[in-house]
């Protein structure tokens, strides 16, 4: 557990050392690993070092506390605010898109000035798979148990389940609309400036939504031919692809705020992304907004985390819930789901390497090798923060990727690069159709596609995160909001999977990015390590 301090310096080349030093203590009380520690020290360093320059001598204050149940460590140095230069640009960027994960510090300038913010994750002492698996069995062995009770005590029970499960529905409902504006703004706008965006931005983000359609296509080419498609009449079809068109053309909103009365969470998405653009555009002359919506981002995270502790609770009610009904059907669709996502996942990884192995004539073996920590980390977290400091080692260090294009690709590419979502949300939606007694149709592939595509952009990279797409999807394919119980319970199971896939996806992209740019350093990439 940290312990709470407050210390004050003057700014000077020691006062840096002391700092690291205190820094670094606070660091190891909040049980933070070795590497964390050490990758955040140089960080910080680098920073003061880089303030020295221009505020020597000026009041600083480290701060250590728990505030609210959160472990905060701050610095605070007293002066005008340092504007960031180009040696440090791209640290920003990854600071501050992993701020919340407490991973990386995040830098402000708020109250006369100029803050460097960690916030270390709580020690869990039981991991998230180990907490769900604890859920699972203990709702099976309950909820057969429960079968053999009276049916007026089973219904009784089952009311109260419900209306629990309902509760923790409607947080997540309440939550997702801010949640995935502020995901997608604060995602565009962090990307530094307009520069930046025309150096590599553009080449990034729109390979990146490219191939993530792509996926999708191809996903849906191949699930297809394990469920049942219905071929309609040529008026029917043709109606179901003017439905789809309606929905595209329905994507631009004609107010910005009927979207999130709505819940239209594609409009949602549309104006995020305007907001973002916007944002950057114009630079500091909207320096307030962008604060303003920073801090709101990291309440809705923060609330969102508060939610995330309540997933295998949620778990729990959804399978207990099926445990008391006639589940035959629906036992056979959660394993039909599982199969797909945990041996798709493989395939679509073994894919992406096949294909840089091919291109710069590297082994698969040695792919393999070089990129297995952060396949390790994201399939036993679900968590790509916790993988990002293993994920921009592996590709600097081993994959021969710049610095300067990791430290944007990264975590810019963990935020709205998930094909491992693409497939896993995919599989779900036409399992859950095929339970239901959806009709399956080539416009409702369509819609499929377009929704995923959409909302796997959307979802933040965080444990829990994808659940709120859910909803949106089975209201756009017509699926039973009660099928949402089981999609919870499915994505619990898969979303390590799909995490861990989603890793290795990015750090093929951004290596084959790397190449195109001609910054790629091909000696490094075919080293055996």
């Amino acid at each position: 557990m940290i312990t709470s301090k407050k210390k004050k310096y003057l700014m000077s080349a020691e006062t840096i050392d002391l700092l690291s030093q205190e820094f670094s203590q606070s660091l190891a009380e909040a049980e933070v690993e070795r590497r964390d520690i050490i990758r955040l020290r140089i960080s910080l360093e680098e920073i003061l070092e880089n303030w020295l320059s221009v505020l020597a001598d000026a009041p600083v204050i480290l701060v250590a506390k728990k505030h609210m149940g959160r472990q905060i460590i701050e610095i605070r140095v007293e002066g005008k605010e340092i504007e960031l230069d180009d040696t440090i640009e791209s640290f920003a960027l990854s600071s501050k898109l992993l701020a919340q994960a407490g991973l990386s510090l995040f830098q402000c300038y708020k109250n006369g000035a100029n803050c460097l913010t960690v916030y270390p994750p709580k020690k869990q002492k039981m991991g998230q798979m180990q907490k769900l698996f604890f859920a699972i069995v203990i709702a099976v062995i309950l909820g057969l148990a429960q079968r053999l009770l009276p049916t007026e005590v089973q219904t009784g029970i089952q009311a109260v389940t419900d209306s629990l499960f309902t509760l923790i529905l409607n947080l997540l409902l309440t939550i997702s609309s801010p949640m995935i504006f502020l995901s997608i703004c604060w995602g565009i706008f962090n990307i530094g400036d307009i520069s930046a965006m025309s150096r590599i931005g553009k080449k990034v983000i729109a390979r990146i939504v490219v191939l993530t359609f792509i996926v999708g296509v191809i996903v849906a080419a191949g699930l297809v031919w394990f469920f049942p498609l219905e071929f309609s009449s040529a008026g029917t079809t043709l109606s179901g692809f003017s439905e789809i068109y309606q929905i595209v053309l329905d994507i631009v909103p004609s107010d910005m705020v009927s979207p999130f009365l709505n819940g239209n969470t594609l409009q949602i998405i549309f104006l995020g992304a305007a907001v973002g653009v916007a944002l950057l555009i114009l630079g500091d002359r909207v320096s307030a907004t962008r604060a303003v919506i920073e801090q709101m981002n990291e309440v809705v995270q923060l609330l969102m985390e508060a939610i995330g502790y309540l997933i295998p609770l949620f778990v729990f009610f959804s399978i207990f819930g099926l445990m008391g009904t006639d589940f035959g059907s629906e036992i056979i669709g959660i394993f039909k789901t599982l199969v797909i996502a945990v041996i798709g996942c493989h395939l679509l990884s073994l894919a992406f390497l096949i294909m840089l192995s091919s291109r710069y004539k590297v082994s698969i073996r040695l792919l393999i090798k070089k990129i297995l920590p952060t396949f390790l980390i994201g399939i036993t977290t679900a968590s790509s923060a916790a993988a990002f400091a293993t994920n921009m080692e592996t590709c600097e260090k081993k994959l021969g990727i710049p610095q300067t294009l990791a430290h944007f690709a990264v975590p810019l590419g963990q935020v709205i690069f998930k094909p491992g979502a693409v497939l896993g949300f995919s599989g779900v939606c036409l399992c859950m159709a095929e339970n239901y007694g959806i009709s399956i149709t080539p416009a409702w592939i369509v819609t499929m596609v377009i929704v995923v595509g959409l909302l796997s952009m959307a979802a933040p990279p965080i444990p829990g995160g994808a659940l709120t797409c859910y909803t949106v999807m089975f209201t756009q394919l017509g699926i039973p909001i009660e099928a949402v119980a089981l999609a919870v319970a499915i994505n619990s199971l898969i979303d390590f999977v799909m995490t861990a896939n989603n890793l290795i996806c990015l750090q093929v992209e951004t290596t084959v990015v790397s190449g195109k740019l001609g910054m790629l350093d091909k000696e490094c990439l075919k080293a055996n390590v």
